[in-house]
């Protein structure tokens, strides 16, 4: 969120260098920052929000949690000032100052300018004009602390890669230097290296003082990082308290409102599987990309690319969806070889894609659910060149079943929705299409354990359907989860491929951190 913009006040940040240490004592003072009294918000007749209590204090890392749709996003938009309370207040220094910075999930950068121009954006305004040569130099210390040492001020930001984009936009949120600093998932698209990185500078936001209000789908970030927990269920505060007066599985309890349910891998028979549904890679090839990637996609299985961003597994994806066109090597679809020089013709031989960018690239967020379920099988509705509305109709209520999506908000813009069901009409968007072989770039993104558990279950009955299933993720919990089959990458080149369930995670993390089989 950026309530104000332009020039930056004469104080100076209160950033942290990349060489300082990540164990940090805190001292948390009672001072209370921000606070919601018997919060409430209703859309119409729906109500999304019941009265809501909670504190964001000084010094504090507080974890703000809940499945998608359970009330998060509605309620931090009421703390920083976004969307106005049905009823009750917001209080505290924080909230009287406008002293709230947001870092969303989804990115809210402007590519075309660089990223001096963007984190000016960023910053406060007084007066109608940008002091550049100063914010030159808080820029430059806003964008080390987030792990960006490498990127030039003057850069246009679509050059970027979407994890430095991710970087950026908490860079945008410290040069702001607000007393409470809202970061939505700010880890969901980094490496394991950025991940720690991002982790430090929270720490030592919380040790200056600020109170750091922190929404992650990644359990373990919570474990390690909160002091306070609030968990949402259902527009209702269903649990909050000191982090160390919960356990992992109470957490997720909480946020289901039930037991956890065990995600188990339904394997395809032998006999049921069709031996010349086969995806091959031989000796595949983008210089400064990849190099000689080899893999083979079986029938009845869920094959995953493992690795940190920037280890060429995502351009693989990208490749085989037509994006990025190897120089080098051959791919064979069911014996047959197929070229992808765009992702027109791989679409043609029944390609479907879902890429890490949602917001962007993955749906039409101004469009309703129905448009975009349709929009990629245009010739399944049509007739005579007209559009035959019942079809589109018929086809969007279909594949809102198939990825578990309620069929009542069919008619709703994307926009309206929590990341988890973004993700979903994304899936049903390729899924329309009637894939051979469906790609997916980081598959559950930001997704709570709920929606994950529905995605996981769709694509297993896609695979058990003869659909070929390649993901690319850099979870690991999700690979173990997910995958049958698992291949590593580091640096551009395939490291291991390996029976998931055979295979420990010393081993999988071991050769996408080193580049050597374990």
């Amino acid at each position: 969120m950026r309530r104000t913009a332009f020039p930056l006040p004469p104080k100076e940040l209160a950033l942290v260098s990349p060489s300082q240490p990540t164990a940090i004592e805190y001292q948390t003072t009672e001072s209370v920052l921000l606070a919601a009294h018997s919060v409430t918000k209703k859309y119409g007749e729906v109500t999304v929000l019941h009265p809501v209590d909670v504190e964001f204090r000084s010094g504090e890392i507080h974890a703000l949690l809940g499945e998608n749709g359970a009330g998060k996003s509605t309620l931090v938009k009421i703390l920083a000032g976004i969307i106005p309370a049905t009823t009750g207040r917001v209080s505290g220094r924080a909230h009287d100052n406008g002293d709230v910075a947001m870092v969303f999930q989804e990115l809210s950068v402007v590519p075309q300018l660089s990223v001096l121009d963007n984190l000016a954006l960023a910053g406060r305004s007084n007066r109608g004009w940008i002091p550049y040569r100063r914010l030159r130099n808080r820029a430059r210390s806003a964008l080390d602390s987030a792990g960006l040492t490498d990127v030039h001020l003057d850069r246009p930001v679509e050059t970027l890669a979407l994890a430095q984009q991710q970087l950026l936009e908490l860079a945008r949120g410290l040069i702001r230097d607000a007393q409470v600093l809202v970061l939505d998932e700010p880890t969901a698209t980094l490496s394991d290296i950025e991940i720690r990185r991002v982790h430090t500078v929270t720490k030592n936001l919380a040790a200056a003082g600020h109170a750091v209000l922190y929404i992650t789908h990644r359990l373990g970030e919570v474990m390690e990082l909160a002091d306070h927990v609030t968990i949402l269920r259902s527009g209702r505060v269903a649990a909050t308290g000191p982090r160390r007066d919960f356990t992992l599985t109470a957490i997720v309890d909480h946020m289901l409102g039930k037991s956890r349910e065990t995600v188990v891998k339904a394997s395809v028979s032998r006999h049921d599987r069709d031996s010349e549904n086969t995806l091959e890679l031989t000796a595949l090839t983008i210089p400064g990309r990849y190099e000689d990637v080899h893999f083979t996609a079986r029938d009845g299985e869920i094959l995953a690319l493992f690795g940190q961003v920037g280890s060429g597994a995502d351009d693989v994806v990208r490749s085989l969806a037509g994006l990025l066109p190897p120089q080098r090597g051959a791919i064979t679809l069911r014996g047959k070889a197929l070229a992808v020089p765009s992702r027109v013709a791989t679409k043609r031989h029944g390609i479907g894609y879902v890429p890490a960018d949602r917001a962007t690239e993955g749906v039409f967020l101004n469009a309703a659910v129905t448009t975009n379920i349709s929009s990629s099988a245009l010739d399944r509705i049509s007739s005579r060149k007209l559009l035959r509305r019942k079809r589109e109709r018929d086809l969007a209520r279909t594949g809102a079943n198939d990825v578990r999506f309620n069929p009542e908000r069919l008619t709703e813009d994307v926009s309206a929705f929590s990341g988890g069901n973004q993700q979903k009409v994304a899936i049903a968007r390729a899924l329309a299409m009637q894939p051979r072989l469906l790609l997916m770039s980081e598959p559950t993104r930001g997704v709570d354990v709920g929606a994950r558990a529905e995605i996981y279950q769709t694509l297993r009955q896609l695979a058990a359907q003869h659909v070929l299933v390649v993901v690319y993720s850099t979870d690991i919990v999700e690979i173990r989860e997910l995958a049958d089959q698992g291949v590593t990458m580091y640096r551009g080149r395939t490291v291991g491929s390996h029976r998931i369930d055979d295979t420990d995670d010393a081993t999988l993390i071991t050769e996408i951190l080193h580049g050597e089989p374990a």
